[in-house]
């Protein structure tokens, strides 16, 4: 009986469908083997994917430790070959996975990291994203005024904003001008 070799292609693929089985293990050992050939291959930037594929998986399974040490890795690859964007995207994830860990402090670190990122890069949705991941962060630490102050920042950055998102918008105009007009200053 011979081993079936697979292409990073195939093994990445593989990962992908595994992943979304929830079978966890088998997906990270397919993207382990994807990130082994593309890193031997010198594509830095697909072994680097594989590593924040890596991650996310270690953190959808509760493996935190993992999840941190596959991301960070992956940061730090991003960083060395200036792939700005999927950088600014793994620190969105490393901001998440530290909230979700209670290390308050590198999630917010992360999470203004990601957003100036992707402000610099003019992508408005990811921009949002953070942003109202960053206040929820913020919510759960207990900073309820700085978390409405980062959720509203957020909806404003929204491309194609729902039509709950639409009417929270319209009721914080509302606000904005009812308290300029107040002749309570």
């Amino acid at each position: 009986m011979h081993e079936v070799v697979l292409s990073p292609q195939q093994a990445e693929l593989e990962g992908q469908q595994l992943f979304t089985q929830q079978r966890y293990q088998e997906a990270v050992d397919r993207f382990s083997l994807a990130e082994r050939a593309y890193a031997e291959a010198g594509d830095k930037l697909k072994a680097a994917e594989m590593l924040n594929n890596i991650g996310v998986v270690y953190r959808r399974a509760g493996q935190h430790k993992e999840a941190a040490r596959a991301l960070e890795d992956a940061r730090q690859t991003f960083a060395d070959i200036d792939e700005q964007q999927r950088k600014a995207q793994v620190l969105g994830n490393l901001g998440g996975l530290y909230s979700k860990m209670k290390r308050y402090d590198q999630s917010e670190v992360c999470f203004r990291e990601a957003v100036a990122l992707f402000q610099e890069l003019d992508d408005r949705g990811s921009h949002a994203e953070a942003l109202r991941a960053m206040a929820i962060m913020q919510f759960k630490r207990g900073q309820r005024s700085k978390a409405l102050t980062t959720y509203e920042d957020a909806l404003y950055f929204l491309p194609k904003p729902n039509p709950l998102q639409r009417f929270v918008r319209f009721l914080l105009k509302l606000r904005s001008l009812i308290l300029r007009w107040s002749p309570l200053k």
